[in-house]
């Protein structure tokens, strides 16, 4: 990968990312495509083939993909409390996006618990600028909560509100790890979209996995 080294970027604070180019509006010229499948991406200067794509994958300093079924490792912060590294992969989105990653566990009843959601505007990493829309973000760690939290031998730990632990640990379910993409093209209400739904083009993946504890 051709890759720089990791800057900051994000509205919120929490995680970093890859280093690019603000002014980078350089791309993959779209070839022989119908022009059905042209997009004029208006928020960067670009022309892409094809709909817009991102895939769920984790890792702290690159993109690793994942697949249903998959272990993922439930991580041990160093400031205390316990997380899940997301990563994204893009096509076809201007480099600069808002992304939505989220956590939800399946409580094996059919219910989904929601026990994570972000909402970032970040700048991701073109891996090879001049061949591909192909693009990264990592760095988002999916906060696990308290009442949630494994049961891990290592850490004598306690969270504020002491209901560690209260409603399971999260290695005895399933996850789903969801992610939303979209680049902030003008809506026809002349209003940056604030949503998957507003937006002009948004792309949306979700893997479901087997948490392990720890590191």
């Amino acid at each position: 990968m051709k890759a720089t080294l990791p800057l900051c970027v994000l509205l919120l604070m929490g995680s970093c990312g890859p280093e690019t180019d603000d002014d980078d509006t350089t791309g993959p010229p779209p070839g022989d495509c119908a022009e059905a499948d042209l997009f004029e991406a208006e928020a960067c200067a670009q022309t892409y083939c094809g709909a817009a794509e991102v895939a769920v994958g984790t890792g702290s300093s690159e993109f690793a993909p994942l697949s249903d079924g998959e272990e993922v490792v439930i991580r041990y912060g160093a400031q205390g409390g316990y997380h899940i590294d997301i990563t994204a992969q893009m096509y076809n989105l201007c480099p600069i996006v808002y992304l939505v990653p989220s956590m939800h566990v399946d409580m094996g009843d059919g219910e989904l618990v929601e026990i994570f959601t972000q909402n970032r505007h970040v700048q991701a990493l073109r891996t090879e600028p001049d061949v591909s829309s192909e693009q990264q973000f990592w760095g988002i760690r999916g906060f696990v909560p308290c009442e949630y939290w494994p049961d891990d031998p290592d850490h004598d730990i306690e969270c504020n509100d002491g209901g560690q632990g209260s409603e399971g640990h999260l290695e005895d379910f399933e996850v789903v790890i969801r992610m939303e993409a979209w680049d902030h093209n003008v809506g026809e209400d002349g209003e940056s979209p604030q949503t998957c739904e507003e937006s002009i083009r948004c792309a949306v993946d979700e893997v479901r996995v087997q948490p392990t504890c720890c590191e």
